[in-house]
């Protein structure tokens, strides 16, 4: 069964195109369809739908005892003869006779190691962008394309220098989501030249559904919003739509 992309769980979809779990969208046909609405399996979860279990339902759980007065005995180790010295005698005579002619033997003299040639150099990584913020509003504003080869070159630094940022990312419509039932209103931003570059998932609040309506996948649009820290995408916060 695949899994949510959102939860991680294994779960289908409901009649509204939603996680049973946690009502992220699905918008996939390989999940399985659940002739329920997502409401009503949150309304079925509710604390009156549980059976309480009876005392009397529950089976006693046996003791357990311990037999320590049944343990084997370990046995004793067999004792080994020892051998007498003078049966060694012809074996320590060729032992003596093998160490002399060892010693005649000299050791002949290893070839020198031929010098190690140092590798050519190869190309030099390009640098990773600099995400400065303007001096008179500190706005930062960056492609999608910047903002995933700054994550690619280090997260943690490109993590620290963002937050508490507001960026203005431009890119490509990839996906919009508008949710009202479920007060879900996000967009996903994409590169424009690059298709592994890490996509932006921008959030807005409900009065903005009805804008988020009128966008076309697929057009370029520059979003404004608030740095929120990253997991698979790269999270903005209160967006709003520049163009």
């Amino acid at each position: 069964m695949p899994r949510c992309p959102n939860c991680g769980q294994k779960t289908r979809r409901t009649e509204d195109w939603a996680c049973q779990w946690c009502g992220y969208p699905l918008l996939s046909s390989a999940y399985k369809k659940i002739p329920k609405t997502y409401k009503q399996i949150q309304d079925e979860k509710s604390p009156e739908s549980v059976v309480p279990i009876r005392k009397e339902e529950l089976e006693p759980v046996a003791e357990l005892t311990l037999d320590l007065e049944t343990e084997p005995e370990p046995e004793p180790a067999p004792e080994i003869e020892s051998v007498p010295e003078t049966e060694l005698g012809p074996v320590s005579k060729l032992a003596s006779k093998l160490s002399e002619l060892a010693s005649e033997l000299k050791p002949e003299s290893e070839p020198a190691p031929e010098p190690e040639t140092a590798p050519e150099p190869g190309p030099e990584p390009e640098p990773a962008p600099e995400l400065k913020p303007e001096p008179t509003s500190g706005l930062i504003e960056a492609t999608v394309e910047q903002l995933s080869a700054a994550y690619d070159a280090d997260k943690a630094a490109a993590d620290a220098k963002l937050i508490g940022k507001t960026l203005k990312v431009t890119g490509v419509m990839d996906k919009v989501f508008v949710k009202d039932y479920l007060n879900i209103y996000y967009v996903l931003l994409a590169g424009t030249g690059k298709s592994d570059a890490r996509k932006i998932r921008c959030t807005f609040d409900s009065k903005r559904g009805a804008q988020l309506r009128q966008v076309t996948e697929g057009g370029a649009a520059t979003v404004q919003g608030e740095y929120a820290g990253y997991e698979r995408n790269i999270i903005l916060k209160s967006c709003v739509l520049v163009r």
